[in-house]
């Protein structure tokens, strides 16, 4: 990707209509430079022949142009334009289509179901850990399910039913706990997804997709206490699910318009999503449901950056790509991270090699990704960087990894000492076991000693070796140059080596013969 470049999408969906202008840098790094929602409710103009009427279409117009002021202060580089449900059930749509092309200039992409199920897929494999699994994207008019193995669609489908259409077609003028129109409504839905034979038990998650999906997420979140920010591959369970719906049920219209974490716009429709999502989770017996924060909008963009850029965002390669992006962000000096990290590498080989530690898969990974990221927190400020880098981890959403891995890597890239880390656990005492803990400390302890022989930055290691003498290990190193800066370091760091192979250490560190 040669230089910075701005894409403005327009997204027409039967609930809402929004406008995002995205800013995506030369390595792929996202940024919004504006989102504008506004509320249209599109479907509701639908007459009983289900055209669009004058008001809706008029109404549409009156968005766009709202949306093209705006975009005249930004010098955008494409504007991606699509219209989803409301659109393609109305029967006038070419109609509908052409009055805004005249009147706005502005020419909208239909998207059939199909192709707004594989948008928002698409966004998911690119942008989480999975690689199988349902998607579930539930709009106004339209609810898209997906199953998809080896990052691949298998089954697709569009529903003819969304928020708004349940709520119309079961509770109009009615309080949104209304039981008789509840039944109604997990019947309907049940039904429907029945329909689909390939909508079955597999054993795997299901990955929830948009607005109503996030404001779950974020309700629960806050009753609950949940000690991170973010809702990027947040996990709930069934019975979570359930917690919310409840929740939901006991509340009146005005108590959810005023209810935290819940967009008041979404009071009157939140349950209706609530109980699609249960209702899928029975028919799947899916044993949790992730939120991803990326969808339709997201999918456009990146199907739009792969068409006319290198692949920043390989379905294969999630968490690399978040390094790489990581390093534009904050000031990563990579050559540093790469060489950080190889000498970790290089450390735990020689201590397997004598037999001292188990290379156990998740230290080797906790190693790989936290030896590139030590002390991110620098970039904010250089005092408390284990402090900034703990935060900025534990609270950002890293595409590809779980909550609980989000903390892990926090606690890894900001390791200092073990003080540290339990009062950063406190917030989280019962996420991770004993064992869990024990190899943190042991990749924590590791970087840390290894950082202090890269104290220097310029002094190259040209020989290392890790031999038994009597009662302690020796860790010899030859230096292209005098390693008086390193020995200093390295033996106030000593412990944390010690502490890695439960052994006592000598270090014999001798500048190299060899000229450089």
């Amino acid at each position: 990707m040669g230089k910075t470049k701005k894409v403005a999408i327009i997204d027409v969906g039967s609930n809402t209509v929004r406008l995002v202008i995205y800013q995506v840098s030369p390595v792929g790094n996202i940024s919004q430079l504006q989102n504008v929602k506004l509320p249209a409710r599109l479907y509701q103009y639908l007459d009983e022949n289900q055209e669009l009427s004058e008001s809706g279409t008029a109404k549409l117009v009156e968005v766009i142009q709202l949306f093209q002021e705006i975009l005249s202060e930004f010098d955008v580089d494409e504007i991606i334009a699509t219209a989803t449900a409301v659109i393609r059930q109305a029967t006038n749509r070419q109609a509908v289509l052409a009055k805004v092309a005249e009147q706005t200039k502005l020419n909208l992409r239909l998207l059939s179901g199909e192709e707004e199920a594989y948008y928002g897929q698409y966004a998911v494999v690119r942008t989480t850990q999975f690689s199988e699994g349902y998607t579930v994207d539930m709009g106004g008019g339209s609810t898209e399910v997906t199953y998809f193995k080896d990052n691949q669609i298998q089954h697709s489908h569009s529903f003819p039913f969304g928020v708004v259409t349940l709520k119309n077609l079961f509770f109009q003028n009615k309080e949104p706990n209304d039981s008789k129109a509840i039944k109604k409504t997990k019947d309907y839905v049940r039904k429907q997804f029945a329909s689909q034979k390939w909508i079955k038990p597999r054993d795997v998650p299901i990955i929830g997709i948009g607005g109503s999906a996030r404001n779950i997420a974020s309700v629960y979140q806050i009753v609950s206490n949940y000690p991170l920010s973010g809702i990027h591959e947040y996990e709930m369970t069934k019975a979570n699910l359930n917690e919310t719906s409840e929740l939901f049920q006991s509340l009146t219209l005005a108590e959810l318009q005023n209810l935290d974490g819940l967009s008041k716009d979404r009071a009157d429709i939140i349950l209706p999503a609530n109980l699609t999502f249960l209702a899928l989770c029975e028919i799947t017996e899916a044993e949790k449901f992730v939120f991803c924060n990326k969808g339709l909008r997201e999918g456009l963009l990146l199907k739009e950056l792969s068409n006319t850029t290198e692949q920043v965002y390989d379905p294969d390669r999630v968490v690399e790509g978040v390094l790489m992006r990581m390093t534009e962000s904050y000031g990563i000096d990579v050559a540093l991270a790469q060489k950080r990290r190889a000498l970790a590498e290089k450390l735990l080989t020689l201590c397997q090699e004598e037999g001292l530690v188990t290379l156990d898969p998740k230290l080797l990974q906790y190693v790989y990704y936290a030896a590139f990221l030590y002390h991110i927190g620098s970039y904010i400020e250089e005092d408390d960087s284990s402090m900034h880098s703990f935060y900025l981890l534990a609270n950002s959403n890293l595409n590809g990894f779980t909550h609980k891995e989000r903390v892990a890597l926090a606690l890894l890239a900001s390791y200092k000492n073990k003080s540290l880390t339990r009062k950063f656990l406190q917030n989280v005492p019962d996420w991770f076991s004993s064992q869990e803990l024990s190899l943190i400390r042991q990749a924590g302890s590791l970087i840390k000693f290894t950082e202090s022989l890269l104290i220097t930055r310029v002094n190259e290691i040209c020989s290392i070796s890790l031999t038994k003498d009597k009662k302690s290990y020796v860790l010899a190193i030859d230096w292209s140059k005098e390693p008086l800066a390193e020995s200093y370091r390295a033996n106030r760091q000593k412990k944390n080596f010690e502490a890695v192979i439960n052994k006592s250490v000598k270090l014999e560190f001798t500048r190299s013969e060899k000229k450089e």
